[in-house]
């Protein structure tokens, strides 16, 4: 396959793209742990594939948020002996699976998101760079950051 520029690929394409890169980097980071001579190398090492980890976290919650198929495999079960099959085994016993979850109550959609649903369930200081934050609420006051604050306090305003 042809590498394809990242300038070139569509988000999603991109974010399945840094998905790989992570993977990669994780397993790169814990196999410097286990070759790490100092336990504080090692545990230096241990860290940075931790932080890895939460990349690869967010990189799959927001695959589900803009690939609804890529999402559905995520939420439809994987019957047990399925893997057997697919490589000509026998697949195990019989094993009691839980019904699958009804489907949820079908939503009004605007914009392609429902006008209940939150962008992203993720906590502020975990939000991916470039997500379009939502409109201010209409009783809030505009964004300030210290001295470029006008008529009030900060060290701003007229001098």
């Amino acid at each position: 396959m042809a590498d394809i520029p990242d300038s070139d690929l569509d988000d999603v394409a991109r974010i399945r793209r840094v998905l790989a890169r992570e993977l990669e980097t994780i397993n790169e980071y814990e196999a410097f742990a286990r070759a790490a001579s100092h336990p504080e190398v090692r545990a230096f090492f241990l860290h940075l594939a931790t932080e890895e980890k939460e990349h690869v976290s967010e990189a799959v919650h927001m695959l589900r948020m803009l690939d609804a198929h890529q999402d559905s495999r995520f939420t439809t079960p994987i019957a047990p002996g399925h893997f057997q099959q697919a490589v000509g085994e026998a697949p195990p016993p019989a094993a009691v699976l839980a019904p699958p979850p009804p489907p949820p109550p079908a939503k009004q959609v605007l914009n392609g998101r429902s006008p209940v649903e939150p962008l992203t369930a993720l906590p502020p200081q975990r939000l991916m760079y470039g997500l379009p934050a939502p409109p201010p609420a209409v009783e809030s006051h505009p964004l300030t950051v210290g001295s470029l604050r006008r008529g009030g306090g900060g060290g701003g305003g007229n001098r």
